[in-house]
């Protein structure tokens, strides 16, 4: 009984060699061309950078001066680190000392649980203003670092 072959009769059959054969590549219709701008144009970012350095006589006045604030630089104090980890390790220390003890919880619950609404708000402004006041503090401190290093670097360069 032959019966012409079924999609599972041709899996079975181990002679069935056809059906591991890829097919052949077909040929390309057309080619992609590019247009005129693109042929054989590298992008300008694979350019080598055109700099004062590249003349022979700046180049070794620039590498001095390079050098010159590369040797001042130092790592800048991150002010707002510093301040903030301060406030917020203050912050803690104080919940800590109020958690530890259960008297201290009781009164600081019947405290605050005592609290009109016009003084909760006012609480919440001052608040906020001791962060605006840390945010300002922080700011001034950048701010003098930023003018120490200029004149650093200005008096550093006027002596070379």
């Amino acid at each position: 009984m032959n019966t012409p072959e079924t999609p599972d009769a041709a899996a079975a059959d181990p002679n069935a060699v056809d059906d591991l054969i890829p097919p052949a590549p077909e040929a390309p219709e057309a080619t992609a061309v590019l247009p005129p701008a693109f042929t054989g144009a590298r992008p300008p970012a694979w350019e080598p950078p055109t700099t004062a350095s590249d003349r022979p006589e700046a180049a070794a006045s620039d590498r001095s001066q390079a050098a010159a604030s590369v040797a001042l630089s130092r790592p800048r104090v991150r002010w707002a680190g510093i301040v903030w980890g301060l406030v917020l390790a203050a912050i803690a220390a104080g919940a800590v000392w109020f958690l530890t003890d259960p008297a201290r919880q009781t009164a600081l619950a019947s405290w605050l649980v005592s609290l009109s609404p016009a003084t909760t708000i006012a609480i919440g402004v001052l608040v906020l203003g001791v962060f605006a006041l840390i945010t300002g503090v922080v700011g001034i401190a950048r701010r003098a670092q930023r003018g120490i290093e200029q004149r650093r670097t200005a008096s550093a360069g006027g002596a070379a």
